[in-house]
């Protein structure tokens, strides 16, 4: 109730605030999945949220939601609690649980925020774990840059990763690596493809 009830504000807040472009929407699934971005700021996970009628849940760090009053918004706002130090099997059990009934679950793979530059930092394992246990596929989302106040941010949809070729196979380290690896491809592949758009974009000016 209270997600329904705010999410009209928060969409006219971003409007007002942190105008954004999204092109590729039509690569976004019908069914639910997994949703990856690189991450800049704490507002990243609102684009992502925007991209969706309905709400989308999401990984959030453990320490966001001590307070009482914080875990309770957050919570609503579709947050679920990570440890980012070990396994976390209560957030695993929740996210699965988000997943299977087929609902979204964004994670930002690359751990913390990108404080640094555009560049994709290494992706911390556990996306490829999600989707490949819950059996859907992973969408690589990319922004441009950090996002500021009243400046147009710009986002890429890239196509859904599937994982069907995986499914039978015992989930191990071996096979963490390998759709760690699959997933940071298709981030950069979308990273060069939003580039490329952007600087066609540019040149047409």
């Amino acid at each position: 109730m209270f997600y329904k009830i705010i999410r009209p504000f928060l969409m006219l807040f971003m409007l007002i605030f942190y105008p954004r472009k999204i092109f590729g929407k039509e690569n976004i699934p019908k069914e639910n999945h997994v949703v990856v971005c690189n991450h800049f700021g704490k507002i990243d996970v609102f684009f992502i949220g925007s991209m969706y009628k309905g709400k989308t849940y999401f990984l959030a760090k453990h320490e966001l939601l001590d307070k009482k009053l914080h875990n309770k918004i957050i919570r609503s706002l579709g947050g679920i609690p990570v440890q980012r130090d070990g396994v976390d099997l209560d957030c695993i059990r929740e996210g699965l649980k988000v997943l299977k009934e087929g609902n979204r679950l964004a994670i930002f793979p690359e751990g913390k925020r990108n404080f640094t530059d555009t560049e994709l930092q290494p992706l911390k394992p556990g996306s490829g774990m999600f989707a490949f246990k819950a059996k859907v596929p992973i969408l690589p989302v990319i922004m441009e840059k950090k996002a500021h106040v009243f400046r147009r941010a710009k986002l890429l949809v890239g196509k859904p990763l599937y994982l069907n070729e995986y499914f039978g196979r015992p989930y191990n380290t071996e096979l963490s690596e390998e759709l760690n690896e699959k997933i940071r491809e298709a981030m950069l592949a979308t990273q060069a493809e939003l580039r490329s758009l952007l600087a066609e974009k540019k040149g047409k000016r």
